[in-house]
């Protein structure tokens, strides 16, 4: 029988007496894993698979080599190869309810950046947080493999290579909490976990509390976005569309607040949006404001950078010494303020290869268009060089002169991740903002712009941790794609509301005004979103797991100008609809969110879904809610492509462009009716006069009058057609005349046209409707 290795260690809880863990993580003498106690229950399985596996990315080869020697003292516990090296030390930290694994350090493996390790327990369901980015957890079916993947990256102030903590994530409600609490009380007593400002106790008792109290202020949550040019104007639209809509956040973009997206001139905290002619002080009174009315701001914002023209950082003879970097060499050759070429001599440490970037020589901050690598000579060229960029001024350099890779995004460079460093610049810039925002009593903390930096992957983590020990109220937070890890609120069972509620996806209620978009489907897109495109936008997003409903611009990240509000014809409808859904959805039912699925897919290669249907939000003479599918009929031979998401602008609706006296085969696949109609004359194109519709030969609907270029015609039924301008207000009405207006169930020949001739270019949805869907959530209301 092979010998066990066991790491059954005390844990003294806090206000406790020290006691015998109920936590242990055990391993036979080849390094396999052999138990894992998490309160009292083993959750171990036998694999073969287990262990310490060390991968190696020696050029193309990857080699996988399993870790059989192991040794213990204390504590610590070191794996290695049979010969011994390479070898690693770890921590294992054992508490009633809970481990933390923690490497402290690598031997045998050079620089580390040819290596990763990992750990593979056969386990199910195993919760894992890791405490910083230097490490990941996944899991997969029955296994969960923890990893340690930047083995180069320099140790934390606390001596840790990267640590995570492992519990029971089978439990649930109080048990889960009880856990949880555990965790967050003695990792953030320990050094390892975050905790907010003020908090100078923070027991198990402590984090309930303020747990409780996070899950209050979040459980219902209703955004409204605003981009006021005047102050006048930010307490008229907060009067008029958030006050009155039970909204309690007002999401503002950068340039309305601040007055910069990417910092000139500014700071992270500065305050010099159209909105706040008095910087600051107009700020405070106006989060004074939306307080007493239950509502916070949140201030959208890159992530904390360095403005270009800040004197603390660039000048003429001052470039900040304190940036992230891709790595380091020295000047081949040397260059007069005039030269546009630069040899860089790598090394001795790593250098992260890239086509262009941003360096530092000396004062000097310099942009490189194009960077290429002369292996056989051994440096690189760089070539098409901006010199002198923010602030600093292009100078003469000698041979030799240090050249340092500057890391950057969106044309900001980053500052060090020198946390627990003497002087360091990251904890300054961060304490200044995150207090910022603790007074202006925001309550989301905005990091945008940036993700994952191979070159530093755990700088992120390590600033928004820091950001939120620095504000003292309860705040959620996001980065692009999803919430900060420090918001450690939302593994709480009491906290499921609100987590749902704060969750990285709103239900976005989106207009916006013809003209407007831009991009790859800029042909699609630079519309004016009817209404059914925002009902289809509303069902992406239910489908994402959205129950925070946003009124907002019809773009990512946009807000309602006052141009938006006062041209888009169906402006008191959106709002309409916004206010039903900060009614539903604190309430929704996960029946409805099923319906909701069974009319979506997935689009491909996009976190997003598609349709054939767009299930329009109303009420029965009764006032409950219901669902009612609106079908847009496509071509039988299946060549329309389905309703479906732009990332960035909401719906693309499924549509035909035609010329005027064509027939279309479209297939309706529910009842015989009579189909509602939207025709678009194409800007540039000339009148639709007299339209004629013609279905299967008989059946017609016949309209009296004009509908110009860039003008929309729509029939819900009755005896005339509504015409709108390209932002959908009403202009006039036009007499119509149905006749047996009807299309079959299945295929149908519709014919449009002009009964005075012309070949206008059109932009047809023909329209029918499928059973009514009543929703269950009006059982909760």
């Amino acid at each position: 029988m092979m010998k066990l290795i066991s790491l059954v260690l005390s844990g003294l809880l806090a206000g406790q007496a020290l006691i015998q863990a109920a936590s242990e993580l055990t391993f036979n003498e080849a390094a396999r894993p052999a138990t894992l106690m998490l309160g009292g229950a083993n959750r171990l399985v036998d694999s073969s698979s287990a262990g310490f596996h060390l991968r190696n990315f020696a050029g193309e080869d990857v080699s996988d080599t399993l870790l059989s020697d192991i040794t213990r003292n204390g504590n610590e516990l070191t794996v290695s190869h049979a010969d011994g090296m390479p070898s690693f030390t770890f921590r294992i930290d054992a508490y009633d309810n809970h481990l933390a694994i923690h490497l402290l350090d690598a031997q045998g493996i050079g620089s580390g950046h040819n290596y990763s390790l990992s750990l593979v327990l056969d386990a199910d369901r195993i919760g894992a947080y890791t405490l910083n980015d230097l490490m990941e957890s996944k899991r997969r079916r029955k296994a969960i493999t923890l990893t340690w993947p930047h083995l180069w990256g320099r140790a934390r102030a606390d001596g840790t290579r990267g640590s995570v903590v492992l519990f029971d994530d089978r439990l649930e409600g109080n048990a889960r909490d009880v856990v949880l609490a555990e965790i967050w009380s003695t990792q953030s007593l320990a050094g390892h976990m975050v905790r907010p400002a003020g908090q100078t106790t923070w027991s198990e008792s402590d984090v309930l509390a303020w747990v409780e109290r996070w899950a209050k202020k979040f459980e219902t949550m209703a955004v409204v976005s605003i981009g006021p040019e005047s102050e006048e104007e930010l307490y008229a639209m907060t009067d008029k569309w958030v006050i009155p809509s039970g909204a309690n956040r007002v999401y503002m973009f950068s340039t309305v607040w601040r007055g910069e997206y990417t910092l000139r001139n500014l700071s992270n905290e500065s305050v010099a949006g159209d909105a706040f002619p008095n910087g600051k002080e107009d700020l405070l009174r106006y989060t004074e404001y939306l307080a007493k009315h239950g509502a916070h701001v949140q201030l959208k914002s890159l992530v904390p950078q360095l403005g270009w023209k800040d004197a603390r950082y660039f000048s003429e003879d001052y470039c900040e010494p304190r940036l992230l970097s891709w790595g380091r060499g020295s000047l081949l050759e040397a260059i007069d303020p005039k030269a546009t070429t630069l040899l860089l001599t790598p090394g001795p440490g790593h250098v992260w290869e890239r086509a262009s970037g941003y360096l530092r020589i000396g004062n000097e901050l310099i942009w490189a268009n194009d960077i290429s690598i002369d292996r056989e000579q051994g440096h690189w060229i760089l070539k098409d060089c901006e010199r002198g960029k923010f602030a600093t001024t292009a100078k003469t350099h000698p041979a030799g002169a240090e050249i340092s890779g500057v890391l950057h995004s969106y044309r900001f460079v980053h500052f060090a991740d020198d946390f627990g460093q003497p002087d360091s610049l990251a904890e300054a810039v961060l304490s200044a903002y995150g207090d910022f925002l603790d007074e202006v009593n925001a309550g989301h903390l905005h990091f945008d712009g940036t993700g994952q930096k191979a070159e530093c992957p755990w700088y992120l983590r390590d600033y928004t941790d820091y950001v939120y020990s620095r504000v003292s109220h309860p705040v959620t937070g996001s980065i692009v794609g999803g919430s900060i890890p420090a918001n450690f609120e939302k593994m709480f069972s009491i906290a499921e509301r609100a987590t749902q509620a704060s969750s990285y996806w709103g239900i976005r209620i989106g207009p916006r005004l013809d003209g407007t978009g831009s991009g790859s489907e800029k042909e699609q897109r630079n519309f004016s979103p009817s209404l059914l495109d925002i009902h289809f936008d509303v069902s992406d997003r239910i489908v994402l797991g959205g129950r925070r409903p946003n009124f907002t611009a019809g773009r990512s990240g946009g807000v309602l100008s006052q141009e938006i509000l006062d041209n888009y014809g169906f402006i008191d409808e959106a709002y309409e609809l916004f206010k039903e859904w900060v009614k539903l959805a604190p309430v929704f039912d996960e029946a409805d969110a099923d319906y909701v699925r069974s009319h979506l897919t997935r689009q491909k290669g996009s976190n997003h879904y598609e349709g054939e249907d767009v299930l329009v939000l109303g009420q029965n003479e009764q006032g409950e809610y219901l669902f009612t599918p609106h079908r847009v009929m496509g071509r039988a031979s299946g060549e329309d492509a389905p309703i479906h998401i732009d990332q960035e602008w909401g719906a693309i609706p499924r549509y035909q462009d035609i010329i005027a006296g064509t027939t279309l085969s479209l297939f309706n696949p529910y009842q015989g009716q009579e189909p509602h109609v939207v025709i678009r004359v194409e800007p540039g194109s000339t009148p639709l006069e007299d339209p004629i519709i013609t279905v299967n030969g008989s059946a017609t609907l016949a309209v009296e009058g004009a509908i110009q270029a860039g003008e929309y015609m729509k029939f819900k039924g009755g005896n005339t057609v509504a015409v709108y301008d390209a932002n959908w207000n009403l202009e006039r009405r036009l007499p119509a005349v149905a006749t047996k207006f009807n299309v079959s169930s299945g295929g149908n020949e519709i014919h449009t046209a002009s009964a005075r001739g012309g070949r206008p270019q059109l932009r047809v949805q023909y329209i029918t409707l499928g059973p009514v869907y009543l929703l269950e959530s009006n059982h909760h209301l």
